[in-house]
């Protein structure tokens, strides 16, 4: 009798929560939903970039972040900080893209590591190759220095402490902006 009451109240339960569960969402739905909060990260830190181009970057950054686990927010903080979003430009340091990658310090250590070698000419043309490549960096980045340093991402731009401070200064007032939206 007592095994057929725990088995009735189990029956009973799980028909209570089942009926309570919310429907569940389409992998369509999630990946809308994570977009178009990418791309009001991106509005808050550059409002003037089009939406459609908001848009373009956001569904890449999803797609990068989701692959890399790189934190979004991260990432934004640093374009915007590097390039204000623009894949064209190229520093006096010879940086490229939207993700502002120096292809001459980054293909020495790729080589090191067994990777493949930065492509020039694709990192100015395909964004999402870009942000790939610059979310392959910061994981590099984090997994040698975030243990001892808590603002490994600094090392994006500089290793020289003088600079990697000014820079992180930077990053972390966009990303407040970013963690400050409603």
């Amino acid at each position: 009798m007592k095994i057929r009451m725990t088995l009735i109240t189990l029956i009973i339960a799980s028909l209570i929560s089942t009926t309570a569960m919310p429907k569940s969402h389409s992998n369509g739905d999630i990946t809308r939903n994570h977009v178009n909060l990418i791309s009001k990260m991106i509005k808050v830190v550059q409002p003037d970039l089009a939406m459609k181009d908001r848009h373009r970057i956001a569904y890449s950054l999803y797609l990068t972040t989701k692959k890399y686990r790189v934190d979004p927010k991260l990432m934004i903080a640093i374009i915007a900080t590097e390039s204000d979003f623009d894949n064209r430009k190229v520093s006096t340091t010879g940086d490229l893209s939207l993700a502002q990658i120096n292809t001459d310090i980054w293909n020495k250590e790729f080589e090191r590591l067994g990777l493949d070698k930065l492509n020039s000419k694709r990192l100015k043309k395909d964004e999402n190759y870009a942000l790939s490549k610059m979310a392959e960096i910061l994981n590099i980045l984090k997994n040698r220095h975030a243990k001892n340093d808590n603002k490994w991402f600094a090392r994006y731009h500089s290793h020289t402490k003088k600079y990697k401070t000014a820079y992180s200064t930077k990053v972390e007032k966009r990303m407040r902006m970013i963690a400050s939206m409603n």
